[in-house]
């Protein structure tokens, strides 16, 4: 994993899933408010069981990926809210940013303060140029952070699990350090 968890930010601290995030981590998979942007909105549907399987194996294979994701917990609790990171896209076929987070955790600017911190250290830590992010286009919250970290739309995309285009956003690295 390029990151080198703990990434701190003034309220929250990124670091490597484990396994006491599994119960909200699940809640929120199968939270339909949380859900419905993602994907054919459908919540998740796996059992407890398989998805704790398929949640540990994940955690098995966190050193493996070449750029990775990080857990979000606030630093007053510690409290697991979601995840942000980077990885591969095999729906964009390149690097994007994703994060999703826990209902209880939204509109406290939580999402654009973890990834801020995830672009800043990517960009710090590797040569790549250009990140992209792709989101539902009712999705006017994940818009917003996105436009706040900088990102600006560059095309569409169709989707078949959603069934529509999908707008994509671009940042690259001198947009990026000149905001940031």
């Amino acid at each position: 994993m390029i990151l080198r968890p703990p990434v701190v930010t003034p309220r929250l601290l990124l670091k490597k899933e484990s396994l006491n995030d599994f119960e909200r981590f699940f809640a929120m998979s199968k939270d339909r408010k949380v859900m419905q942007f993602i994907g054919d909105g459908s919540i998740f549907h796996w059992t407890k069981k398989t998805a704790f399987e398929k949640f540990k194996a994940g955690l098995d294979r966190q050193n493996d990926n070449e750029f990775g994701t990080l857990a979000v917990y606030t630093k007053n609790s510690d409290q697991y809210i979601g995840w942000c990171g980077i990885r591969h896209s095999k729906f964009l076929d390149h690097i994007e940013l994703g994060y999703r987070y826990c209902r209880d955790a939204w509109f406290n600017g939580y999402a654009t303060e973890a990834a801020t911190a995830i672009l800043i250290e990517t960009y710090r830590l590797t040569d790549i140029d250009r990140i992209l992010a792709c989101t539902h286009p009712q999705n006017i919250g994940s818009i917003r952070v996105l436009k706040k970290l900088g990102f600006t739309y560059a095309y569409s995309k169709l989707s078949r699990s959603a069934g529509m285009d999908i707008p994509v956003y671009r940042i690259d690295r001198k947009t990026f350090e000149l905001k940031h």
